[in-house]
């Protein structure tokens, strides 16, 4: 049985940036958070700036995405290759600054006040200043040059020596600091087609995203996607819905172009609107742009741009570069784009930038054979299944053959063979096989390369011996023509993962499904052999965008619900209490775990989803492998298949000895044996703890959330409760450590408030 992962297209009406069928509906993503981007203005509270040093490139130049050659612009102040190069005050006076230097906008006085005749009081305005004013919040800073007055009045009676001063409680001009910091060039570097080796980076900014899976049949393996997003993973206006404007740039760090006109430089790249991410709303005014800069004048210059139209494939581009502004040896080239800059709409898709000399108009020949989407799993239908089924029967789990799209780019026949490489996180079960060539009738086509795995003379199988409880397997397909001018989309890797749940998608979300009527279910299928025990169901949400008139996503709710049969509609379990969406802020595409009210015991066919009592839940849909036939929706009355081709990411989780995912075990530690009871469970606001072990008063309990994530800390007390009042509904597992640090027992526990 061969792989389910396709290219796919829906077709709907197009409504407010959704595709919208009966009862649901498809929606752009509107966020992908960034961890790092809390971290990005201030260190320790002090404002700071970061200069990225980055070595010039020469020609030619080459990028198609297969790697990630932006400049990660997320240093802190700690590492290594950052060094402090200058403290800006925001305040000086004859040429001094100091860190206590307050003043006053306007006039401050003197006041005198004689006791005899409380009546008068004469004021005298205190001297001026002429300071120094620096505008911190840009670089390079700005300055002027202004009046300002001692931040304090002072206070005098004449029958008293010591006059009093009082200082003004919000003074206008306050001393701050600018810390600038110098990054140093990334000293990694990539390999051209001639074996020169060049700098890795690229490009100077980070605004795009580069991915594999948002495009539609890419000329190879990754692509840089401008959207509505910025570089934190956040909206530019997310408040306002109507926004517009300038969105991602993609800024080209300097490169050696002194040459001369007749040396016939022509820049050239591919690109695509929408994908399969983003809007199908056609807004001619979204468009994406060229600009060249010319050093000697300090300008960029607009080259070439093009409205955004319907889907279409991807186009090759090339423009000339003859002007004798740009042939300098600093040049810089940029790519923008024009969007709604409230969610993740209005996608380009760049690939395949190239920029060299001794070309001509007609330059399109490309001698490259590549890969062109990842693929995420050598299972059949499944991308990941719990350990311990795979250990009972690998040969019912593994795919017979695995059909990856390649792409030979040249206008001749290339003979191509190809392949792929497994073996075990770790190491163990390393093997190599050479699955298929094809070696006629390819030019400037897409072919399916077939990977044959448990057949043929290949009859591979993870192998379950060689692991206990999970495991993790690295595998890598190749393929090899020669000559080929681009080795770095020549593979594509991924890892398979053999744990404690079940998953059809790989991953990554492109859209957000939501059913749009209160009441709706929504329940996905699954198939097992034999039974096991249930006990949570894990989701991928993602922030619909903002706009009317569907609600928002943290408004809505749902009863996490179990079936049996469909129809007759048959419910196994149901939550008592409702969960709401939870969106994860340390990355892209995080499952956040909803335990059941306790451990069920499926079996055979069944189904995991829920009745919500709002609208638009907006969880990850997968578009890139098609389990269309087991997503079910109930919004009329009965069950029907969704008319949209993806993959939900949502996925059972089963009882099991250890939990990657949470990254510590289920049971007791098998170090001390000690056994750890705790009750109520599920609790709400309090949870006692006992221990069938002797401590000394060095003992700690430590509370990790279904993500690892340590969220509460306090010391050990025989027989005591600790309060639980402050955790989130969830899944939790609790520690005991003693005071050198070891863990004594753990046990896992339900919050239900």
């Amino acid at each position: 049985m061969k792989s389910s992962r396709t290219i796919l297209f829906v077709l709907g009406t197009i409504l407010c940036n959704a595709v919208i069928g009966q009862g649901e509906s498809l929606r752009a993503l509107s966020t992908r958070q960034l961890p790092q981007a809390a971290a990005m203005s201030k260190v320790d509270g002090v404002n700071a700036y970061f200069i990225y040093e980055n070595a010039t490139q020469p020609l030619p130049i080459m990028d198609d995405f297969s790697i990630d050659r932006t400049r990660q612009r997320w240093a802190q102040p700690d590492d290594g290759n950052v060094s402090l190069t200058e403290t800006i005050y925001r305040i000086e006076v004859a040429g001094v600054s100091d860190t206590g230097m307050v003043f006053s906008n306007d006039t401050t006085f003197t006041y005198t006040k004689d006791l005899d005749t409380p009546l008068d009081i004469f004021k005298v305005p205190l001297p001026s200043i002429q300071i120094t004013l620096r505008d911190l919040g840009v670089y390079p800073v700005t300055e002027e040059l202004i009046t300002a007055w001692p931040a304090y009045n002072v206070f005098d009676t004449v029958q008293f020596p010591s006059p009093d001063t009082l200082y003004l409680p919000s003074p206008v001009y306050f001393q701050d600091s600018l810390l600038v910091y110098m990054v140093a060039a990334d000293p990694g570097t990539y390999l051209m087609p001639d074996l020169t080796v060049v700098p890795l980076i690229l490009w100077e900014d980070d605004d795009v995203y580069v991915n594999g899976t948002y495009p539609i049949e890419p000329p190879t393996v990754g692509v840089a996607t401008f959207d509505g997003l910025a570089r934190t993973g956040y909206p530019y206006n997310y408040p306002v819905y109507t926004s517009y404007g300038i969105a991602d740039q993609l800024t080209s760090v300097p490169i050696d172009l002194e040459l001369s006109a007749s040396d016939s430089i022509y820049l050239s790249f591919f690109y695509q609107p929408q994908g399969l991410s983003g809007d199908n709303n056609v807004q001619p005014q979204d468009s994406l742009v060229l600009e060249f800069y010319a050093p000697d004048q300090q300008t960029w210059y607009r080259v070439w741009s093009t409205p955004y139209v319907p889907m279409q494939d991807f186009i090759q581009v090339l423009v000339p570069i003859i002007l004798d502004r740009y042939l300098k040896p600093d040049f810089r080239m940029r790519f923008l784009n024009y969007a709604t800059l409230s969610g993740s709409f209005d996608h380009w898709h760049l690939d395949y930038v190239r920029l060299g000399a001794q070309r001509t108009f007609d330059d399109t020949r490309l001698i490259d054979v590549a890969y062109m989407m990842p693929e995420s799993s050598l299972l059949q239908t499944y991308t990941s299944v719990p350990f311990n089924k795979f250990a009972q029967a690998p040969d019912s789990y593994m795919a017979q053959s695995v059909s990856v799209l390649q792409r030979n780019l040249d206008i001749a026949d290339r003979f191509i063979t190809y392949g792929m490489r497994v073996g075990l996180d770790g190491g163990g079960g390393e093997q190599n096989f050479v699955n298929g060539n094809n070696t006629s009738g390819n030019a400037e086509t897409i072919f399916a390369s077939d990977h044959a795995i448990n057949s043929g003379t290949n009859d591979f199988e993870y192998d379950a011996t060689l692991s206990t409880d999970f495991a993790f397997w690295n595998v890598k397909f190749w393929t090899n023509a020669t000559p080929d001018i681009n080795r770095y989309n020549d593979t594509t890797r991924f890892t398979q993962e053999l744990s404690n749940y079940y998953a059809y998608d790989d991953g990554s979300a492109e859209m957000g499904y939501g059913l749009n009527t209160n009441g709706a279910k929504l329940a996905y299928r699954f198939d097992m052999v034999g039974g096991d025990s249930l006990r949570a169901v894990r989701m991928y949400f993602n922030p619909q965008a903002n706009q009317p008139p569907l609600a928002q996503p943290p408004t809505g709710s749902f009863l996490i619900t179990v079936w049996t049969s469909l129809s007759p509609e048959v419910i196994q379990h149901q939550n008592f209490s409702y969960s709401a969406p939870t969106y994860r802020l340390d990355g892209i595409n995080h499952f956040v775990e909803y335990p059941l009210d306790s451990a069920l015991y499926v079996q055979g066919t069944f189904y995991i989803g829920w009745i919500q009592n709002e609208v638009n839940m907006n969880i990850g849909f997968d578009r890139n492998r098609n389990n269309q036939d087991k997503i079910f929706k109930n919004t009329t009355g009965s069950f029907s298949n969704t008319t949209f081709q993806g993959s939900l990411m949502m996925r059972p989780v089963f009882v099991a000895a250890v939990d990657p995912f949470a990254a510590v075990g289920e049971g007791p530690s098998t170090g001390s044996g000690a056994q750890m009871d705790v009750y109520p469970n599920p609790a709400s606001d309090a949870l006692t703890v006992h221990l069938d072990a002797v401590l000394d008063g060095g003992a700690s309990l430590q509370c990790m959330d279904a993500t690892g994530r340590l969220v509460m800390q306090v010391r050990y007390a025989a027989g005591g409760s600790i309060s639980t009042a402050a955790l989130a509904n969830g899944v939790y597992v609790l520690r005991a450590i003693d005071r050198s640090g070891a863990s004594i027992a753990q046990a896992r526990f339900i919050i239900q408030h």
